[in-house]
């Protein structure tokens, strides 16, 4: 009778272990998938960031070019 008890626990134990297994595994799978949604997005945020730097060195010479002219126009 004990060992009839120790078996059914057994056999509880490692089914458990198993849905255990089965639902961590499944776990790790969507970290996965979000680890490389995570990364396609920060990839297109450090592409933007450049573009950005890009504008911004653009946007930084013309108003230097501007500011050149105008101090040119002002002097003659």
């Amino acid at each position: 009778m004990k060992q009839k008890i120790l078996d059914a626990g057994l056999a509880v134990l490692l089914t458990g272990a198993v849905i255990a297994m089965f639902v961590m595994a499944n776990a790790v799978k969507e970290v996965h998938a979000e680890n490389e949604q995570l990364q396609q997005e920060n990839a297109d945020l450090l592409l933007d960031n450049i573009n950005l730097e890009i504008d911004l060195e653009n946007i930084t010479d013309a108003y230097w070019q501007l500011n050149n002219r105008l101090e040119r126009e002002q002097a003659e």
